[in-house]
């Protein structure tokens, strides 16, 4: 297509970029996938590559009636708007057909569908055998599609030539297409810029990060000679944690109470993580289980902990968190608060008496009635709060999934620079971009969707470009 070494870079390897590839090389583009580790998928292949998508066949074959329009509709109502909606509805018209286009080059998805937040219809698709088994699916294809790779590559630079970029490097060493696309992941492995671009997470004092150690935001730095614009600032996914370790827990078991530093009950325990992360955050990013230990014991002699939303062949299993083994430990470390009575708890961990006493006869008249009439949580998780001795435990929103604060893109997937104007030549699509996840995630599924709909937006924009 021209005097390049390759028509198109694509500099990251997770599903944005490998979406990015494959889309780019069915367009008759000459790819090459720079990764700065040295192994294939990113963030990507640890995740469960749940992804959303409207209006899909997998829907429509269980009856499911559904549309990009409404997918729409919800995304924006949830973000109050706060997103970049041109490219979001281009995110959402094309989501599903993006779903099947995974489908129709190999990746087997379960035939049951799941919520990812709190949208009407469920229209969130499962792959068999997770993010790993979606990577290995766009991997193949693109080997089989001439892409070529270059593993353990850390980008540092791109080449630019007359004002339009073609090109990347690593050190002296330059490598030049004609057009890059950049997919190289969010920056949430790396400390600096999480305190700095996601202080929200940073700032609870217990932040880890679940995704993979290359997602260091380089992207941010080499994209600064062109004056690539920054969006997104302090927005990303936390998930509810204890300060028991770094053992990864999407949602709590629903039987559990929360009340905040008021030892008021605040919310639906059961909230989708996308909006319990906002419902801690009114409350100053803290909360406090609070439980007994009958319920405890029953817990952990059930084995299996009950979380609201299942996913298709997870394994059945204990939580990492809410059992008897973990919480011996943790009382020794000072990290759980119990006491012999309510009123001896309020005090361990700072809650007004009176507050507390009160959530807990509200909670135990609720489960006696069988309706939580005040959060409407499901009658099946109301469990009394009544047979000493009493814990408490503080949570945070303190896990980091993913982060959102990126570069700026428009809905062909160009990355626009400080005025607004399109980088000539520069491309971008998932976690690397800003804008697109809002302050409110939608729900499971979103930033995977995010991921391999725009990377195949922007692989076909990048092609177009080079040819």
């Amino acid at each position: 297509m021209g005097a390049w070494d390759f028509d198109v870079i694509v500099v990251g390897s997770g599903a944005a970029g490998l979406s990015a590839a494959l889309a780019a090389a069915e367009d008759g583009a000459s790819v090459l996938v720079a990764e700065s580790q040295g192994i294939i998928g990113g963030s990507s292949r640890l995740s469960g590559g749940l992804m959303m998508g409207a209006g899909t066949r997998y829907q429509k074959a269980l009856g499911i009636e559904d549309s990009p329009e409404a997918l729409f509709h919800d995304y924006m109502t949830l973000n109050q708007w706060k997103v970049e909606s041109a490219v979001v509805e281009r995110l959402t018209q094309r989501a599903g057909a993006a779903v099947e286009w995974l489908g129709d080059h190999g990746v087997e998805f379960y035939d049951q569908m799941v919520y990812g937040g709190d949208e009407t219809v469920p229209r969130v698709h499962c792959p068999i055998g997770r993010g790993q088994a979606v990577v290995d699916v766009l991997y193949a294809r693109c080997r089989e599609a001439g892409v070529e790779f270059a593993l353990g590559q850390r980008i540092d630079r791109l080449v630019i030539v007359d004002g339009a970029v073609h090109g990347v490097a690593v050190g002296d060493d330059e490598i030049t297409a004609g057009a890059v696309v950049v997919a190289s992941g969010g920056f949430g492995a790396n400390d600096e810029k999480r305190a700095e671009l996601f202080p929200s997470v940073f700032d609870t004092g217990w932040s880890y990060y679940i995704g993979a150690d290359g997602s260091q935001g380089d992207a941010l730095d080499f994209t600064k000679d062109v004056n690539a614009q920054v969006t997104g600032y302090d927005r990303g996914l936390r998930l509810l944690h204890t300060d028991f370790d770094t053992m990864y827990e999407a949602y709590i078991p629903g039987w559990l109470v929360l009340v905040n530093r008021e030892g008021r009950r605040f919310c639906n325990e059961t909230a989708p993580y996308g909006i319990m992360d906002g419902l801690l955050a009114e409350q100053g990013d803290v909360a406090f289980a609070i439980l007994d230990h009958r319920r405890l014991v029953e817990a952990t002699e059930l084995g299996v902990a009950r979380y609201k939303q299942s996913i298709p062949g997870s394994t059945k299993r204990q939580s990492p968190h809410w059992n008897l083994d973990v919480f011996e430990l943790m009382i020794k470390e000072g990290k759980v608060h119990v006491a012999h009575s309510l009123e001896e708890l309020a005090g361990k961990i700072a809650v007004p008496v009176e507050n507390l006493m009160a959530t807990v006869e509200r909670v135990n008249h609720l489960t006696e009635v069988g309706e939580d009439v005040d959060y409407l949580k499901d009658p099946k998780f109301l469990e009394p709060i009544a047979d000493g001795p009493f814990y408490g435990v503080e949570v945070r929103p303190a896990t980091c999934c993913f982060t959102a604060c990126g570069l700026r893109i428009d809905r062909d997937a160009n990355v626009l620079d400080s005025a607004g104007r399109a980088i000539p030549g520069l491309f971008a699509a998932g976690e690397v971009c800003g804008g697109v996840i809002g302050p409110r995630y939608v729900g499971s599924g979103n930033s995977y969707g995010n991921c391999v709909t725009m990377g195949r937006v922007a692989g076909q924009s990048a092609a177009a470009v080079a040819g």
